[in-house]
């Protein structure tokens, strides 16, 4: 009987295996952290916010306003501090989270998916019509 028992231990502990390093592999933590656009003129800091993540613009090569925002009141303001990441949450596949992204260059909201390429590269993607026509960016990690 303790035979078996000892079995029925490290059977269980080789079910828990999987999970154990699902958990260590969670796409949001992954995430977190301070990124650089493709272009260099901007830098987003991704956090938690509650259950999901946001990003926000905390580093501008050069002072800009939200000239496109749809709210008139709004397009005077600096870029700095907006948030620009919103609601991102783990989405079909491994890896991908999927949220809303403001674009300040036309002042419209996109549905957008981030998925990390490697520890140093974010690729963030919006899309409208459904997904039929996307644009992508890749950012890059910073310290």
């Amino acid at each position: 009987m303790a035979r078996l028992s000892a079995r029925m231990l490290v059977l269980a502990a080789l079910v828990a295996m999987p999970s154990l390093h699902a958990a260590a592999a969670d796409p949001m933590s992954e995430v977190v952290g301070r990124w650089r656009d493709s272009d260099g003129e901007s830098e987003i800091a991704i956090a938690r916010c509650g259950q999901a993540l946001c990003g926000k613009i905390v580093w501008l090569k050069q002072e800009r306003v939200d000239r496109s925002n749809p709210d008139s009141n709004l397009r005077g303001r600096s870029l700095l501090g907006v948030q620009v990441l919103t609601g991102f949450r783990p989405e079909g596949t491994a890896g991908l989270l999927a949220g809303e992204g403001y674009n300040p260059e036309d002042g419209r909201t996109y549905k957008t998916t981030i998925r990390l390429q490697s520890q140093r590269t974010l690729v963030v993607k919006g899309c409208v019509l459904g997904g039929f026509i996307c644009d992508d960016d890749t950012w890059t990690r910073r310290p």
